[in-house]
């Protein structure tokens, strides 16, 4: 793949539905460039702080357009043909992240329309890299979904309801009594009725993670076929490898600040600092130190760069780290940016 240069006018012609055949390649192209990340997410902000200005938008009176905004984009079922908004957003969502809630919103709401779902159709949404997507299902359950996560449900959801995820998510399940709430993942499932919890399942991790905020849980794996019963503020840990099952009393508040937009450790090993790190910022986290257990850390982050983090973790333990930028590979793709920890020597 070329490098090419920036031309934040192509890329405004193709939001406003003027556009020839080279600047919607230009705009395909541009949005898979990853060195172009800085400027995207430039052009997005001033966008938004113009619409902001022009139109006054309250997202505390727009909620619920919102959230179908999200259900329209993310249910690939529910519609045959997409528009040109429509590729505008699930590129822009990949560089912008939440940014693009309020741009998705703004244009929305002029090509909003209702969809009509059929039975045994299956919906899906997913979350790219870098994104959060908050989502509100059709029994009235909210919650956000994480990077690089997806979630998967039937069309008669409202009689049966039944999610599989893959990633992570926070659900605020809607209280049916009559209608257990159900999330299923390769390894676990869970049944509620009306509770907020949090699940972390990750294919290319070794361990699920449940951790419930409010209300009651029962916790299934099912290659062990045991169960468990969950309590506001418990933590069940299940190891993919040794296939084993933990449980403790921990602060749902770190297990659930993502949804906030913050980066949060609480006495946390180095090696579940790296996969977080990577998980966060969608980068490859190498470590080349022994005993990751004897070197843990707090710290809290509302919204940070990678490489601040990283300095500042440099300052607070022995720890040095080498940032390796993306570079294209022979299939004409980005690989990720890499970083290393090692030990330092004092």
């Amino acid at each position: 793949m070329a490098n090419i240069g920036f031309d934040s006018e192509k890329i405004d012609q193709y939001y406003k539905d003027i556009y020839t055949l080279e600047d919607e390649l230009y705009v395909n192209q541009i949005f898979q460039d990853e060195t172009k990340e800085r400027e995207l997410r430039n052009l997005l902000s001033k966008q938004f702080d113009e619409l902001n200005a022009e139109d006054e938008i309250s997202d505390k009176n727009l909620d619920k357009i919102l959230y179908r905004i999200h259900y329209e984009i993310n249910c690939k079922n529910a519609a045959q043909k997409s528009n040109p908004f429509d590729r505008w957003a699930k590129w822009a969502t990949r560089i912008a992240g939440i940014l693009i809630i309020p741009i998705a919103l703004f244009a929305g709401i002029r090509s909003y329309k209702e969809t009509q779902l059929k039975k045994g159709s299956w919906i899906e949404i997913k979350a790219p890299a870098w994104t959060r997507i908050q989502f509100r299902l059709p029994d009235g359950t909210m919650g956000w979904l994480n990077s690089n996560s997806s979630l998967t449900y039937n069309g008669n959801f409202t009689s049966d309801r039944q999610i599989n995820l893959s990633g992570e998510a926070f659900f605020n399940v809607f209280k049916d009594k009559k209608r257990p709430f159900v999330v299923n993942t390769n390894e676990i499932s869970v049944k509620v009725l009306g509770t907020r919890f949090n699940i972390a399942s990750y294919a290319n991790e070794n361990k699920v993670e449940v951790v419930l905020q409010e209300g009651k849980l029962v916790f299934n794996s099912k290659r062990l076929n045991q169960s468990y019963v969950l309590k506001p503020n418990d933590l069940v840990v299940y190891d993919k490898t040794s296939e084993k099952i933990n449980t403790e009393i921990v602060q749902p508040v770190k297990y659930l600040s993502w949804t906030q937009g913050k980066l949060v450790f609480r006495n946390d090993p180095l090696d579940v600092i790296a996969r977080r790190l990577e998980r966060w910022y969608n980068v490859s986290v190498e470590i080349d130190v022994k005993n990751t257990e004897n070197i843990r850390w707090r710290a809290t982050f509302p919204d940070e760069s990678l490489e601040n983090v990283l300095l500042f973790l440099k300052h607070s333990l022995p720890v040095n780290y080498k940032i390796e930028n993306p570079y294209i590979k022979q299939d004409g793709t980005y690989s990720k940016k890499k970083v290393t920890l090692t030990l330092r020597n004092e």
